[in-house]
């Protein structure tokens, strides 16, 4: 989640900070009564004055249908580096498969004054073979599902512009935070979202139905997936009921395709938990996972690929994916970069020799940004101006362009924007190891860095020195996924969102928020 949306304090009391959309929500108080209460001084029997400390969960949260608030002392107790020692205890018979994110590798870098290539090796040291009893099969980079991800991305952007019904700008579907945002409160806006799953997502499906597909498993509640991740917002991604396997799979119970997301942070928290210093895992390279059995897939899963330049930003890169395939698509076009009010905007147009524009895109990190995108993409009221003596009044040409500007019909509308609720991008996510985590820091024995901003620097930095390997195609990868599964590229790639009603004031009962909470295909 992003740091705009997150409580600065709680203690027994929640409540949006000042940023948030959503109103607080207040209980009424007790009624007043006028008879005189008579107890003993000291009776245990004699109900407490004290108010009881609140907690949140998952369910709290997506009940809520509101901003979710990411403060370090609201526990999310669905999804936690517990949730993920108690699976491993209770499900003995299950295959565990992690996902580790380069935003976490880097993260992790920084903290442990390493490589990312060496922060892989540790993870998968701790994961696989030191926790002792059952352990982990296998670590999974998920850097190739972002690199399928990207083609798809770039073929839905080329496509609209051949489909004269497709809503534009296309808007980003890898992010969480913004989706949840966009559903409950500007639901008008769902049809510019793009239908793309998240990697995060394309990683569930993919590593389930092969595993399925290769005779690894027999059904989907046979493998456990836990994916570790920058931000909170993913715990929410990973409970969405369109994130399952019913939408590829045969099978009739519903399994979440990602199981359990847990953060940067709460895989410390893991290591810790078993008593394992996280500094002392070995550092050295290991064999790469034997994923699958098909040659081209496994080529594809173990193969390292880099971060991407530091113009591709630090949330995957799929912009400069799509601006990449126009390029291609347009010999001898130029791109022109505009930096927009702040560092976290920015428009890219791509223009012919003569300089007429072929395309825009645009970068828009942090909610204070999301919620002017918004403002321009949502269709004006329509307004009734009076008639005098019968003759219309022709609106000039100026006011003309500006409501073709703000409705989105002018010739130079976007076509894509890469929206993310975190300012500066993914490696700020609010799962991440921050600069005031003192606990975290003493226990990896190092200082504190002076403030969130240095350390963000040095995260950035640690994710951009990722060069190793080299972004390849995906040819040939879906084909054979779909030959050994059976699962189509809709099942694999595609999802769908819904509106989700304001429930502010009108709060689902205890019962019936643990009931949908506790299904393993997700209900939300």
């Amino acid at each position: 989640m992003s740091a705009i949306l997150s409580a600065e304090t709680l203690n027994d009391f929640i409540a949006p900070s000042v940023a948030c959309i959503k109103p607080v929500e207040t209980l009424p108080s007790a009624p007043t009564s006028s008879e005189l209460a008579v107890g003993i001084e000291g009776d245990a029997t004699a109900p407490p004055d004290a108010k009881t400390a609140a907690q949140i969960s998952l369910t709290d949260c997506l009940a809520c249908s509101g901003c979710v608030t990411s403060s370090e002392a609201v526990l999310v107790s669905m999804q936690s580096h517990n949730e993920v020692l108690n699976a491993l205890e209770q499900y003995p018979e299950k295959t565990f498969v992690a996902f580790l994110s380069p935003q976490s590798r880097a993260a992790l870098a920084v903290a442990l004054q390493a490589s990312e290539a060496e922060v892989a090796n540790m993870v998968s040291a701790l994961l696989t073979r030191s926790l002792g009893g059952k352990m982990f099969s296998m670590v999974v980079d998920t850097n190739p599902f972002r690199q399928l991800s990207h083609h798809y991305a770039a073929e839905e952007v080329l496509n609209a512009f051949d489909d004269s019904e497709r809503k534009r700008p296309i808007l980003t579907s890898s992010c969480p935070g913004f989706i949840c945002y966009l559903e409950s409160t500007h639901p008008v806006l769902i049809p510019h979202l793009s239908t793309l799953k998240s990697p995060q997502a394309i990683a569930g499906t993919f590593l389930k139905a092969l595993m399925i597909g290769e005779g690894r498993a027999n059904t989907p509640e046979d493998i456990y997936t836990v994916s570790i991740m920058p931000c909170f917002d993913k715990k929410l991604e990973g409970s969405r009921g369109e994130l399952t396997s019913t939408t590829w799979s045969p099978h009739p119970t519903p399994v979440r395709d990602i199981d359990c997301v847990i953060t940067t942070r709460e895989l410390i928290s893991l290591a810790e938990a078993k008593g394992i210093s996280f500094r002392t895992l070995p550092r050295s390279p290991q064999p790469p996972p034997t994923i699958s059995s098909n040659p081209t897939l496994q080529r594809f899963l173990t193969t390292p690929l880099p971060n991407g330049p530091a113009d591709s930003g630090t949330s995957g890169g799929t912009l400069t994916s799509i601006l990449s395939s126009l390029l291609t698509r347009n010999p001898g076009s130029t791109l022109h970069i505009q930096q927009g009010r702040n560092i976290d905007t920015r428009d890219y147009l791509i223009l012919t020799p003569s300089g007429s524009t072929i395309a825009k895109l645009s970068r828009c990190y942090g909610f204070r940004n999301i919620q002017n995108l918004v403002r321009r993409l949502k269709p004006s009221p329509t307004r009734v101006l009076p008639t005098f003596g019968g003759r219309k009044t022709a609106a000039t040409p100026a006011g003309a362009r500006r409501v073709a500007k703000r409705t989105g019909e002018d010739k130079s509308v976007c076509v894509y924007v890469e929206v993310m609720a975190c300012p500066g991008g993914c490696t700020n996510g609010g799962g991440q190891i921050k600069f005031d985590d003192e606990a975290v820091w003493r226990g990896l024995g190092l200082d504190q860095p002076g403030s969130q901003r240095e350390l963000l620097v040095k995260v950035d930095e640690a994710y951009f020195s990722d060069t190793e390997g080299e972004k390849g195609g995906v040819g040939g990868v879906v084909d054979e996924f779909i030959r050994i599964t059976g699962v189509g590229e809709e099942g694999l790639l595609r999802t769908g969102y819904r509106v989700v009603a304001n429930d502010i004031g009108g709060r689902l009962d205890e019962k019936e928020v643990l009931e949908i909470a506790s299904r393993n295909g997700g209900g939300w």
